[in-house]
């Protein structure tokens, strides 16, 4: 595995924070026309160069736990995806695989169903990455206690973009209400994060034609203004802007 060595000032988790936020910052780039790359072309392209190498796994991290969002740019806005962006999506599988990422048993299924969305959007660029299945569902099947049901739905967030479905997808098209709850709950507290994530699932219910109980636009308009300016975050809301199409806020 190669890994790269932290500065001597910062830990390696805020390194990896910062590949996190570079990386989003980038894919948000690409998703509002500002003809950015999530993953610079002179970059991945020329593996020869060892500081351009150094440069590229610094942000391994970044794209790895970004996983399908790095992607979304292309998907929702039906561009091509560099082949060198590909292809540094598959070494991030190689250089962390899932075995590597740190999960607790309770959680372990979330990184499978997210490593299965990355999978699925990279198969649409033409692009096979072997991941373990994942597990069928049953954890977020029941969403009667909404309040753990809704954050839970926030950590699948990435799986909310077009051309994926599955047992997700489904559990979330039947309980509108129980999410619309958690975004409002989060909004209440402040958690600006969880609430961009839920907010995600309401546009895939919306641009699916499914009713729920809230208002989106004001909420992702609150998020962007007062949501402490993480890349990610913004990025959130932007894929759901995306996600709900021309009429969306």
């Amino acid at each position: 595995m190669i890994t790269t060595m932290p500065f001597a000032d910062t830990t390696p988790h805020e390194e990896y924070t910062a590949a996190v936020e570079r990386v989003a910052g980038r894919a948000l780039g690409v998703l509002m026309d500002a003809e950015g790359a999530v993953v610079p072309a002179e970059v991945a392209a020329d593996p020869a160069h060892q500081q351009d190498l150094r440069d590229l796994d610094a942000d391994l991290p970044g794209l790895r736990v970004l996983g399908s969002d790095m992607l979304a740019p292309h998907v929702l806005r039906g561009t091509p995806l560099p082949i060198e962006q590909a292809e540094a999506a598959a070494r991030a599988f190689s250089v962390f695989p899932p075995d590597s990422m740190g999960a607790s048993p309770e959680t372990a299924w979330i990184i499978e169903w997210q490593d299965w969305a990355t999978a699925r959007t990279l198969t649409r660029f033409g692009l096979a990455v072997d991941v373990p299945a994942p597990g069928d569902g049953r954890q977020v099947a029941d969403a009667t206690a909404w309040q753990t049901w809704s954050v839970r739905m926030s950590q699948l967030s990435s799986l909310a973009l077009p051309g994926l479905d599955g047992p997700i997808h489904e559990t979330a098209r039947g309980n509108g209400l129980s999410l619309a709850r958690g975004a409002t709950r989060a909004m209440l507290r402040r958690d600006y994060r969880t609430a961009a994530r839920i907010a995600r699932w309401l546009a895939f219910l919306r641009a699916a034609g499914t009713p729920y109980p809230l208002d989106l636009e004001p909420m992702l308009r609150h998020i962007r203004l007062f949501g402490g300016g993480s890349a990610r975050t913004v990025l959130d809301t932007r894929i759901a802007q995306h996600v709900t199409g021309p009429e969306g806020p």
